[in-house]
C-alpha cells in the first residue's frame, strides 16, 4: 500500500474515533445531568412551634435526606406562632398542612365548625408527659388529687389532656389548681421549690430532664388515654383539588421514607439521624448522643406501626374520650373528619 493509502486510512481511523468520543461525550453528560430535570412541585407545610426538635425529625431528615426531592417536591416548611396562626394558613390555603393535636382538631371542626380533614399523622400516641418530684411523686392519675400543675397556656392541648388524665383517676377537676408555667427543663425548679407539684412538658423535655435530674418522676400521659396523636391536617376546599391532593400524598409518602430510615437507624444510636439533622439545623437537645438515643426510642414508638396513617378506632377513641368530658358534642361522626392520604400498610 502507498504512503498516501496509509496515511488516508489513519485519517479515516482518527475520524472514526472521535465521532466515537463525541458520542460517548454526549452519553456521560446526558447521564450526569446533562438532561433537564422535570421542576420540583411546591408545597408550604407550617409548624405551630421551631422545626429545631426531635419531634419534627421525620420532616427535617426527609428534607435533609433528599426524600422530599425523590418524590418531585419542594417542601416549604415554615415555623408559626401556635395552632390559631396555622389554621388560619391552612383554612386560608396560604399553606396546604399542619400538624396538630387530635384534641385541638377536634374542637376546632366539632366546635367552631372549621372545614378541615385528617390526611395523616405522625405521632399516633400521645406524647406529653406530667412531670413531678421525688418528695410527692405523680405515678398514676389518681395521684393527682389536689395537686398544682403547671400548664404552659390555660385551655390549650395541654390543660385538657390533663383533664382527660385527672378524669381517668376518677379525680374531682376542682381539686387540682392550675399554673401557666413555661416548657423548659428549668420549670422543673418551681417542684423543687415547692410552687408546684408537677407541670406538663413535651416528650423532648422530659428525655433532657431525665437525663440531668435521674430524680424526676414522669407520667406518660400517651399511656393514660388514647387521645393526644398528632394529626396531619389540610382543608376541605383544598382537598378538592386533585393537584393538592396529590401533593399531599406525595408529602406524606416521603416522610412515611423518612420514618422507616430513622427507625433503621436505631442501631446506630440514630447517628445518622443525628448528622443529617445537623447538616442543616441545630438542634439543642440533639446535641448529647444519649439524649437522642433515649429520645428518638421514644418518638419511635409514638409513631405506630402504620408510620404516617392514623389508625381509625384511635381517632373514633379520642374522639370517645374528648366528648364525653364536654370537649365537643356527643353523636357527631368524626369519620367524616377522616380523608387520609398517607401509605397504607
Amino acid at each position: 500500500m502507498s504512503g498516501d493509502g496509509r496515511r488516508g486510512g489513519r485519517r479515516r481511523s482518527r475520524a472514526v474515533v472521535v465521532a466515537l468520543l463525541g458520542v460517548f461525550a454526549a452519553v456521560v453528560a446526558a447521564c450526569s445531568g446533562g438532561q433537564q430535570q422535570a421542576p420540583l412541585d411546591r408545597i408550604t407545610v407550617v409548624t405551630t412551634s421551631p422545626v429545631e426538635s426531635m419531634t419534627y425529625a421525620p420532616e427535617m431528615v426527609a428534607a435533609a435526606r433528599g426524600d422530599f426531592a425523590r418524590h418531585g417536591l419542594d417542601v416549604d416548611l415554615q415555623a408559626l406562632q401556635g395552632s390559631p396562626a396555622a389554621l388560619q394558613a391552612v383554612v386560608g390555603g396560604s399553606a396546604q398542612v399542619t400538624r396538630l393535636g387530635d384534641i385541638e382538631t377536634m374542637i376546632a371542626v366539632g366546635v367552631r365548625d372549621a372545614p378541615l380533614r385528617v390526611v395523616g399523622t405522625e405521632m399516633a400516641v400521645g406524647t406529653l408527659r406530667i412531670i413531678s418530684g421525688p418528695g410527692k411523686p405523680i405515678r398514676t392519675p389518681a395521684d393527682l388529687a389536689g395537686t398544682t400543675v403547671g400548664v404552659p397556656s390555660l385551655g390549650g392541648t395541654s390543660e385538657s389532656t390533663l383533664d382527660l388524665v385527672i378524669a381517668r383517676g376518677g379525680v374531682d377537676p376542682a381539686s387540682v389548681r392550675r399554673e401557666v408555667t413555661g416548657l423548659a427543663p428549668g420549670v422543673y425548679d418551681l417542684v423543687g421549690a415547692g410552687h408546684i407539684d408537677a407541670y406538663i412538658a413535651p416528650m423532648d423535655t422530659a428525655v433532657v430532664l431525665q437525663r440531668t435530674h435521674p430524680d424526676a418522676v414522669v407520667l406518660d400521659a400517651g399511656q393514660q388515654v388514647t387521645a393526644g396523636a398528632q394529626v396531619y391536617v389540610s382543608s376541605a376546599d383544598q382537598l378538592a383539588d386533585p393537584a393538592v391532593q396529590d401533593r399531599i400524598r406525595r408529602f406524606l409518602a416521603a416522610v412515611h421514607d423518612a420514618m422507616d430510615f430513622i427507625a433503621a437507624d436505631a442501631a446506630s444510636g440514630y447517628a445518622e439521624t443525628a448528622s443529617l439533622i445537623a447538616s442543616r439545623w441545630d438542634v439543642p437537645s440533639m446535641s448529647d448522643p444519649a439524649v437522642v438515643k433515649a429520645g428518638m426510642d421514644a418518638y419511635v414508638t409514638t409513631w405506630g406501626s402504620l408510620r404516617g396513617t392514623l389508625p381509625p378506632d384511635r381517632w373514633h377513641g379520642a374522639y370517645a374520650e374528648i366528648s364525653g368530658l364536654g370537649l365537643v358534642p356527643a353523636g357527631l361522626d368524626p369519620g367524616s373528619w377522616l380523608q387520609q392520604l398517607g401509605p397504607q400498610q
